[in-house]
């Protein structure tokens, strides 16, 4: 037989149905520490087959009961476990250049290295990235398949989409879990998944019942939760055990100092930081939970594939820790009892979020945006279904793809900042919306609480058209969708620029000091005024530029609505009407005779894809930020284009919003989209009235 090319001593002899086989390799559980020096044990176990690199022995798991786990563990020397488990993931909606990079720079390497040395690891593959290779890298899920049938690793379970699921529906989360489950088996195969990796790591007391239904009887969660109920660092190197509603799960903690250690401190710095838990008694775990990228993205394949290969020898002939799986801790493991946990995740997220993953959606209107466009939509589905008396499986796929978790906060990673995942976002909900208005046919205007801010906003829907109105906000057009079959999306997807505290010494950073949205309004008393605000990109109101913050509902009509408001001695009155593609917004203005202030109207472009991102006059390309005046252009990109007409010649500014955000590779700029903004005088209305008509393709 082909033998592992490190040795190991004691020899393990097994007996196989082909004869007595002696072992060399390294057990999961080093088995060979159950041996006296001078002593042999015969085990009885099926055929088995070693590979080349089979440093860990890993090809004689089945040594007891399909475990791997002594039966007696007692009797063999009790030293510290240490658990690897490995987290691949990328969002719905990433770009295809960053996937391919991740696949060929860190996945496959990595994977190459884990089959290569055959590693006791667990693996948890998200959702998003499973349906992404099965269209793009087959090969690698014939990698996890391989991995999967050789023995080796044990996988763990997910969310569909990698949604948090404390975060979403209540009804949710169990549909998240199964159609993960159903997912893994379609694509890998009917292995079994006992440990459940929460999305973001978040936690909530509900995660038990949820998860138990479904077979899982582990879950990871970062040893910061318990620390905050006082725990000391020795109570989070055993299992717990937690319970809700009397389902129970065990949990793993996931140590926070080898997670910033690994794969970076020197080697012998790792080991040592493992071995300290010697001092306590029986098995107790050491857990690395964390990302894949940290291999060959984070930094490059040739130092971090270098590190891990080092520390799979030095592990493999380590006498001072045991490696093992998950699965094949539970036999030997200790519970130390019944725990209760904050709702919390990872260190640094609960420094991102104040420890509630629900405050990014009071911090952030676009976070907020799209729970909330998800929740309307999801509602939607729920009366099509009611009343069909039939499931809509497409549009439930869509919402739980939308749910997808990474768009709704930002931290060092996270994505509200990044507009393809919001686009992505946007265009899952308004597909599984347009199929639930097949069976509803509600087109029309309804106010209603959107947002769930305690006022009533006002939704215009159209069989190509929403147009979403926030009378308390400017009376602003704050979502645009376009509901055309494969070019759904909403065209106002733009981001603000938020205060951050790691922006607080980047020179020249302002904020926006309100959400940018369409048809935000504002009446400007001088020009001196004007030109600082234009030239800081708007984003503020102030005494010579100053915001009609707030109108009120005066009719609404089958596909439109009335608003009215009064500033100083100008009485405004601002209509809304969709018709198939077309949004037509008014504005009556009644202002003392020979007044020379100007009406300014900010109106915001980010479709689907910013590719090509254009304003256009005149049928040509003109710079942004050039100074015009014009009654037509038109805003476009490689996805759409809004023609915007206007009754009366008006002055044009323009801008990019960029915003700041921070990312692992430092703080960047993100293109959002384009904002424009429209100047009138008043006397020059004719009649007192501007019409300005958008018509989208």
């Amino acid at each position: 037989m082909m033998r592992s090319p490190l040795k190991f001593a004691p020899k393990l002899i097994v007996a196989t149905s082909s004869g007595i086989t002696p072992l060399r390799g390294y057990h999961l559980l080093l088995i060979t520490h159950l041996m006296t020096s001078s002593s042999q044990h015969v085990i009885s176990t099926p055929p088995i087959k070693l590979l080349p690199r089979d440093i860990f022995g890993v090809s004689s798991l089945n040594l007891i009961n399909g475990s791997g786990v002594p039966e007696h563990p007692s009797i063999a020397e009790k030293k510290p476990v240490f658990i690897f488990v490995i987290h691949f993931h990328q969002p719905i909606g990433q770009l295809s250049e960053v996937l391919e990079r991740l696949f060929e720079n860190s996945y496959k390497p990595l994977m190459s290295t884990l089959l290569r040395y055959r590693v006791p690891v667990a693996l948890h593959f998200s959702g998003p990235l499973l349906l992404y290779a099965r269209e793009h890298y087959p090969d690698f899920l014939e990698m996890i398949r391989r991995a999967g049938d050789s023995g080796f690793p044990e996988f763990i379970g997910g969310a569909y989409s990698e949604a948090i699921l404390p975060l979403i529906p209540i009804e949710d989360r169990a549909e998240q879990v199964r159609k993960y489950n159903e997912l893994f088996r379609r694509l890998i195969g009917d292995y079994p998944l006992r440990g459940f990796w929460l999305p973001e790591r978040f936690w909530d007391q509900t995660i038990p019942s949820i998860i138990s239904k479904f077979g899982y009887e582990y879950v990871f969660v970062d040893d910061q939760l318990l620390y905050m109920k006082g725990m000391k660092w020795g109570d989070s190197k055993y299992l717990w055990i937690t319970e809700d509603s009397g389902k129970p799960v065990k949990i793993f903690f996931i140590d926070t100092e080898i997670r910033y250690k690994l794969p970076w401190s020197p080697i012998p710095e790792v080991i040592e930081y493992i071995s300290r838990a010697s001092d306590l008694e029986g098995y107790p775990y050491v857990l690395w939970g964390s990302d894949a990228e940290k291999f060959g993205e984070w930094k490059p394949w040739d130092v971090t594939g270098k590190w891990l290969e080092e520390f799979l020898q030095v592990s493999a002939t380590s006498n001072k820790y045991y490696v093992l799986r998950p699965r094949d801790y539970l036999s030997i493991g200790v519970v130390k009892g019944l725990t209760y946990l904050p709702h919390g995740s990872y260190d640094k997220m609960m420094e991102w979020s104040g420890g509630l993953i629900w405050n990014f959606l009071t911090k952030y209107s676009e976070s907020n945006n799209m729970h909330k466009k998800l929740i309307y939509v999801r509602n939607k589905v729920l009366e099509a279904e009611a009343l069909s008396n039939s499931r809509l499986e497409d549009a439930w796929d869509y919402i739980h793809l939308a749910e997808c978790n990474d768009v709704y906060w930002h931290g060092l990673f996270g994505g509200t900042y990044i507009h393809h995942l919001r686009a992505e976002v946007y265009k899952n909900l308004i597909r599984a919306e347009n199929l639930a208005d097949r069976v509803l046919r509600s087109y029309g205007t309804k106010k209603r609480d959107f947002d769930f801010d305690g006022v009533d906003e006002v939704l215009i829907e159209g069989e190509l058209l929403n147009a979403y109105v926030k009378p308390s906000d400017s009376g602003t057009l704050f979502e645009l969708d376009y509901r055309k079959q494969g070019r759904e999306g909403n065209l106002i997807n733009i981001m603000s620029r938020y205060p951050e505290t790691y922006l607080s010494d980047v020179p020249h950073y302002t904020h926006d000091k309100y959400r940018r949205a369409s048809f935000r309004d504002f009446i400007v008393k001088d020009a001196t005024g004007l030109r600082e605000w234009v030239s800081r990109g708007g984003g503020y109101s102030s005494g010579d530029v100053v915001m009609i913050s707030n109108y009120v509902v005066g009719e609404l009509r089958d596909s439109g609505v009335v608003l009215k408001s009064s500033l100083e001695n100008h009485e405004v009155v601002k209509e809304y009407q969709v018709s198939d593609s077309v949004l037509t917004t008014a504005y009556y203005l009644s202002s003392p005779s020979g007044s020379n202030d100007l009406l300014l109207i900010e109106m915001t472009f980010s479709p689907y894809s910013l590719s090509e991102l254009r304003l256009e006059v005149g049928g040509e390309i003109v710079e942004i930020g050039q100074y015009l005046e014009t009654d037509e252009f038109t805003l476009a990109s490689e996805s759409n284009s809004i023609r915007i007409k206007l009754s009366e010649i008006a002055s044009l500014w323009s801008w990019k919003q960029v915003t700041l955000s921070r990312t692992e590779k430092g703080v960047r700029e993100s293109l959002q989209g384009l904002i424009i903004a429209l100047g009138l005088r008043v006397r020059d209305f004719t009649g007192g009235r501007l019409k300005i008509t958008l018509h989208v393709t």
